[in-house]
């Protein structure tokens, strides 16, 4: 069966290949965006990125699950000499188990019906997500500026996903101005009717202070929302860093983030510490660009956030990092997936030589009302070449939850143990070839059983 299924993606590849060389004799190549800005290309064309195929096992209690992946990430420099570059990032993936064909009915979740029901692997048969795929058009260098055609993601306006133009252009050394314009993508709803765009503008006066100020407007059948943003980065002093970024909703405002991390050298010590408050609730007619605030992966209620991190460097190969982070709802308006709680974690890592690695973490966690988590785990690791990792772990958590049966109202409360038992291999075969094999057992007091094995074929070029 695996053979078969294994065909059926390769052939499903080629067909797609041969779309993108058609697309390339085209000039309209598709390709993914960077956080970096591409650097100076070659005077010829030249190739490179990286294809990484996915095979997947899961069962528990009886149900098992199979899938295939490929990951595909190009990119193509000097596309047309002078005038072009181009890149493309899709998925495809193939469910060799096939899916639940039939939604639940009252009180019963999806869960219940297929245990490994997820947003990445929600459908029955063989697809392709085209994640990104376009081409920068320019003339003579893409620094002094360039035109991207095509589905792209959008860095500076939320990381938006669209089938887009746009430009990008250097108004002085320190000033650089963005536009674009087209539709919104998304794989998890209908955006045949839905447009959004967008300008931006960057100041970065020094290599250690830099601004983006941004507006951009989603519009649909359902909603039309007006986003705006500021953003800035800004180096203190000497291991100081500082990151703030205001966004506005409509004629709200949405939320702040401000970000500080300071490294001491003579203690060999990094601090971070992070704050966020969401103004106003998101909710399904709030990002229709976005899936993560969809009515469907629950609403958002106005919070604030804190948290604080380190990482210290101990004598004799010793490191200790940890953390704590604490949300509070405003005015308690608390719902399924927002909610109070407090967090926190801690672990001790151990080289004694360049071959062994040692750790051990604790965990906890405490949400309103009356839930927690507490768990600890282990971690060993090997490194007899180079070329050649093994890892061994384990952990084990103990839970506390309640939750309402839906269909008669009722209150339950349980504390389930588990017990996970994990370990993980890789080699790299040569210089453009590397597999990872990843298996995972977990077990729990309630005689539930999982199994995971992951395994991962690595090609660069």
């Amino acid at each position: 069966m695996l053979r078969a299924e294994t065909v059926g993606i390769l052939a499903q590849t080629r067909n797609l290949l041969r779309g993108i060389f058609v697309l390339i004799g085209m000039g309209s190549i598709l390709s993914p965006v960077s956080s970096q800005p591409w650097q100076a290309a070659p005077s010829r064309p030249f190739t490179h990125g990286f294809v990484n195929t996915v095979y997947q096992s899961r069962s528990t209690n009886g149900e098992h699950d199979q899938d295939l992946y490929q990951y595909w990430d190009i990119e193509t420099e000097e596309l047309v000499p002078g005038r072009a570059r181009g890149a493309f990032s899709l998925r495809l993936n193939t469910d060799i188990d096939g899916r639940t064909g039939y939604a639940p009915g009252r009180g019963t979740y999806m869960y219940d019906l297929d245990p490994f029901y997820s947003v990445d692997d929600a459908r029955d048969n063989e697809y392709a997500d085209l994640f990104t795929g376009f081409v920068d058009l320019y003339d003579g260098s893409p620094a002094d500026g360039y035109l991207r055609v095509g589905r792209q993601y959008l860095e500076e306006f939320d990381y938006i996903h669209a089938d887009a133009i746009t430009l990008r252009v250097p108004l002085t050394e320190w000033a650089k101005f963005t536009a674009f314009f087209g539709q919104a993508v998304s794989f998890y709803s209908g955006h045949d009717s839905d447009w959004t765009g967008g300008v931006a503008l960057e100041l970065q006066q020094s290599p250690g202070s830099r601004w983006l100020f941004e507006y951009h407007k989603y519009e649909d059948d359902i909603a039309d929302n007006d986003s705006y943003g500021v953003e800035t980065w800004q180096k203190l002093w000497e291991g100081a860093f500082f990151h703030a970024k205001f966004r506005g909703l409509d004629d709200q405002a949405r939320d702040v983030t401000l970000n500080f991390s300071q490294y001491i050298s003579p203690l060999d010590l990094t601090l971070l510490l992070d704050y966020q408050r969401l103004f106003s609730e998101l909710e399904d007619e709030s990002r229709h660009d976005s899936p993560l605030y969809r009515s469907g992966l629950c609403d958002w209620q106005p919070y604030n956030r804190f948290s604080a991190r380190f990482d210290k460097a101990l004598p004799c190969n010793i490191g200790l990092s940890g953390g704590v982070s604490v949300q509070r709802v405003s005015e308690n308006e608390q719902s399924y997936g927002n909610r109070d709680y407090e967090h926190g974690d801690i672990t001790l890592s151990f080289y004694p030589t360049d071959k062994w690695f040692y750790s051990i973490s604790g965990e906890w966690w405490n949400t309103d009302p009356e839930s927690s988590f507490f768990g600890y785990s282990g971690e060993i690791g090997y490194r007899p070449l180079k070329c050649v990792d093994w890892t061994v772990g384990s952990t084990y958590g103990n839970y506390v939850f309640r939750y309402e049966d839906e269909r008669f109202g009722y209150l339950y409360r349980e504390d389930p143990f588990v017990r996970t038992y994990y370990t993980g291999f890789r080699w790299k075969v040569n210089e453009t070839n590397n597999l990872r094999v990843n298996f995972e057992y977990e077990d729990d007091d309630q005689d539930n059983d999982y199994y995971t094995l992951r395994c991962t074929w690595g090609q660069t070029f």
